[in-house]
């Protein structure tokens, strides 16, 4: 199944190399015959999955250098693109920039193709909307990562030529998130369980989580406040008593899990490379601001310790065994889980209203205490958080020390208007206004040749 899934990949999911879009060129062999029975849309569905395998390296390459949890002092020979991220030098040609945007679309490409395949399907009802309500999740996902970075995207929401590509242009921000949520609504209808042989798939509480993401972002505090609530009145999900155990590969897609990218390190082509791995723990590139964030009380701190696996090291965060034969490793990568949803919640709460009760399930401290209380660490009340605008601080500074290494702190950043602060009183770096975004890969620029259809982000 999983070389069935590669190959699936391959036909439907590859790029044209004359589109500046990924798409699926017209010369693919027998699509159209392809899309027939339940099995072939499932495993249409899978290759959508297959595309949020390159997730943790736009997290870790890219989102993580360009917060204040990393930094890099230097560079070395292969490293030079990473530390102009890290260091905002970063320029229209920067190779890992443009793996972004290549594999970003290539994903979207994937999953229009089946979608627009699966509107005249003739299967099981239930599982052509369960089928369309995953791939919109996936495609939703992407865009929410696209819109972020770049600013206004090409907004491609069907299957084209290479011509076709060439001449759509780039949509307002507000345009691609009104796709966004509507593609994470409709996502709302997918179930919210599955057998074991389908955990990992996305559920209506994972859409819901992302959903509720989307809007706090755009500052939807009344949306986002309703699709947490939804979630937390479940009941399904928790924090676990050891922050440890939510990474422990061996305790995967656990209670406080909501969605993860499934890796099997066992299969051909079904792990992954060790993640941040170091031969000399000295050469580490976690900010001195990110370790002397944590006092020594914070169960937290100990997940960017570094252990040896094998003949190199590992942060415990993502920390695993080399598979004998296959030599990958095979950590999930955790896209949404609880301790996110209860500082979402807390921020929302406290939007909605200063409320100082720590006891009561309408303030933002019970969510927030909540976090705090599995690190280790006493609750705050408004004796240490005496306003409004400290306690939005206080949210800030716990999603730091809870998520360093899972993709948030530079996304919190930009979305809370702190970034030029918080990285000017980390590295001494002024942030033009313009660096906020990325630049559009000139690679991209350059194949369109239009400006008025694919303009380049100003002053870059």
């Amino acid at each position: 199944m999983k070389n069935k899934l590669l190959i699936v990949c391959a036909f439907f999911c590859l790029s044209s190399c004359e589109g500046f879009l990924d798409l699926s060129p017209e010369s693919q062999p027998n699509a159209k015959e392809f899309y027939v029975t339940e099995n072939d849309f499932n495993s249409a569905v899978m290759a959508c999955y297959q595309s949020l395998r390159n997730y943790p390296t736009i997290v870790l390459d890219v989102l993580e250098y360009r917060s204040d949890n990393m930094f890099m002092p230097s560079f070395t020979s292969g490293s030079q693109d990473k530390y102009e991220i890290n260091h905002f030098q970063d320029n229209k040609t920067n190779s890992l920039i443009a793996d972004i945007w290549e594999k970003s679309y290539s994903a979207i490409s994937c999953c229009n193709v089946m979608i627009d395949h699966i509107q005249n399907a003739t299967i099981n009802a239930d599982k052509k909307l369960q089928f369309e309500a995953e791939a919109r999740f996936i495609r939703a996902f992407h865009y929410f990562n696209l819109v972020r970075l770049f600013g206004g995207v090409p907004l491609v929401v069907h299957e084209l030529s290479d011509g076709e590509a060439l001449k759509m242009p780039r949509e307002s921000v507000g345009k691609v998130y009104e796709q966004i949520e509507s593609d994470l609504i409709f996502a709302l209808q997918l179930p919210d369980t599955y057998d074991k042989s389908d955990l990992g798939r996305v559920t209506s509480n994972a859409a819901e989580a992302l959903l509720a993401k989307t809007y706090l972002t755009n500052k939807k505090y009344n949306d986002a406040k309703t699709h947490l609530n939804n979630i937390i009145i479940t009941e399904k999900y928790d924090l676990l008593t050891d922050i440890k155990d939510v990474f422990d590969v061996n305790n995967e897609m656990n209670k406080e899990i909501l969605f993860a990218i499934k890796y099997s390190k066992t299969l051909i082509d079904g792990g992954h490379g060790m993640w941040l791995s170091l031969s000399d723990v000295t050469l580490g590139h976690f900010s001195d601001v990110l370790k002397g964030a944590y006092n020594s009380d914070d169960a937290r701190a100990g997940l960017l310790e570094y252990k040896k696996s094998g003949s190199v090291y590992l942060p415990m965060k993502y920390y695993d065994i080399q598979d004998v034969s296959t030599k990958d490793v095979g950590n999930d990568f955790i896209v949404l889980r609880y301790a996110d949803i209860l500082l979402m919640y807390a921020e929302v709460l406290n939007e909605e209203s200063f409320d100082t009760d720590i006891n009561s399930k309408n303030s933002g401290f019970y969510y927030l205490n909540k976090v705090r209380d599995r690190a280790g660490l006493p609750n705050l009340t408004s004796l240490e958080v005496p306003s409004q605008s400290d306690f939005k601080k206080a949210v800030l500074n716990e999603r730091y020390l809870e998520f360093p290494l899972e993709g948030n702190r530079w996304f919190d950043l930009i979305r809370t208007g702190t970034a030029k602060e918080v990285i000017k009183a980390a590295y001494d770096i002024d942030i033009p206004d313009y660096r906020l975004i990325f630049p559009i890969p000139s690679a991209e620029v350059e194949k369109v040749n239009n400006p008025n259809i694919l303009p380049q982000n100003p002053q870059y």
